[in-house]
């Protein structure tokens, strides 16, 4: 997966194309016509569409008798379609709604705060340890005293950022305590943890990104319980039930399949962890007191990141000097336009600003081993040296 030139350790931002999908695209005479055409061509789009959404369901073992399932851009829209349409629809039922999510969320889950409460509802970011854990008990005191009619929760699943697993097992005890709508952003699943398939029937959506295991970037899909009444965020044709208007994207639905196809063949949990865990063990003994890795004291975390803390070097300092020596990781905050801006995940488990500015993140393939970790290694200590000295 790596260039010649350059190795490649941001899988957690976007994994490259999965050679299955590189060969569609040099297909010819491949199905371009609009599957809602009435057509040949048309319809060859729509029996593809519908391969791949048996396939999914087949995949992560849903029914299609419970669980709709729609397609789109990837998570951001999935999971605006969710959560937006759920407001929406108890704002038409003049009904009560409230939210929660945990403060070290995805952007795109946090950031829905404005929205729901200039709708007149309930926004709630509940804090985490500083091993990224939720406080269960802290959350159920503060759900148990709530009388909304529609409650949501957003569980993500792996966190992007620090590669946190907050189990399925756990949420569905909460559910079982609470009259709660779950949804799980399954985003960082596929490709880094080794029950990626294994969803919760009883939780009520789930959400995951083409791009983040192979998949044409644009493309997305969402399972949600058939019973579920939501507004669209999208109004148009009313495709996919309405859910999702507009016309499908049929190339990117397709490499869904091609390139889950090719992580079911080729994945190897264990070979990943392990080699991971070799790689992290190194860098831990070369770094010594001058850092640390996020997270290393929960027991659950994934097989494909180390959430690299450097006291007193800016992430962006850092990525770059790694970046001229050809290796690509990601800084653990983001930057716009130009101000590094502190990682909001970092703070959210107790790190100070400067701190929370100083995180590297090292997202590793899918198919990471300890062959690949051993070329690795020499030109990361390199590089870390450099840094320290």
């Amino acid at each position: 997966m790596n260039s010649p030139k350059r190795i490649y350790l941001d899988f957690n931002a976007t994994a490259p194309v999965a050679p299955p999908v590189m060969e569609i695209l040099k297909q010819e005479g491949w199905a371009y016509g609009n599957p809602s055409s009435v057509h040949a061509l048309g319809k060859k789009a729509r029996r593809l569409v519908n391969e791949v959404r048996e396939f999914l369901f087949d995949c992560f073992g849903l029914s299609e008798e419970k669980f709709n399932l729609f397609f789109h851009s990837g998570a951001t829209e999935g999971i605006n379609t969710i959560i937006k349409g759920l407001a929406l629809q108890c704002l038409k039922e003049q009904k009560s709604f409230s939210f929660y999510c945990l403060e070290s969320d995805h952007s795109c889950v946090n950031n829905q705060q404005e929205f729901i409460e200039l709708l007149g509802f309930s926004f709630k970011a509940l804090p985490v340890s500083r091993n990224g854990e939720l406080d269960v008990e802290a959350f159920e005191k503060i759900i148990s005293t709530d009388s909304s009619d529609q409650k949501v929760l957003n569980w993500t699943w792996v966190n992007n950022e620090t590669g946190v697993v907050n189990s399925l097992k756990q949420v569905c005890e909460i559910k079982k305590r609470f009259d709660l709508f779950v949804h799980v952003d399954g985003v960082q699943a596929p490709g880094k943890i080794e029950e990626w398939r294994v969803l919760a029937p009883e939780l009520d959506s789930y959400t995951f990104s083409g791009h983040k295991f192979g998949a044409l970037k644009g493309s997305g899909f969402s399972f949600i319980k058939e019973n579920i009444l939501l507004l669209p965020l999208l109004n148009g044709g009313g495709q996919q039930l309405g859910i999702r208007s507009g016309t499908e994207n049929t190339w990117g639905i397709f490499s869904i399949k091609e390139a889950l196809n090719y992580l079911i063949l080729n994945y190897n949990f264990s070979e990943q962890s392990k080699a991971k865990s070799i790689l992290e063990n190194k860098i831990i003994e070369l770094i010594g007191n001058r850092g640390e890795i996020i997270g290393i004291a929960n027991p659950s975390r994934n097989g494909n990141t180390i959430d690299l803390l450097l006291y007193g070097i800016k992430a962006h300092t850092s990525a770059m000097v790694f970046d001229m020596d050809g290796i690509d990781l990601s800084n653990g905050s983001a930057c716009s336009s130009g101000a590094v801006i502190a990682s909001r995940v970092l703070l959210s488990m107790g790190y100070d600003e400067d701190q929370a500015k100083s995180a590297l993140r090292i997202s590793l393939s899918p198919y990471f081993s300890n062959v690949e970790e051993q070329g690795l290694w020499p030109n990361l200590k390199k590089v870390l040296e450099r840094l320290l000295s």
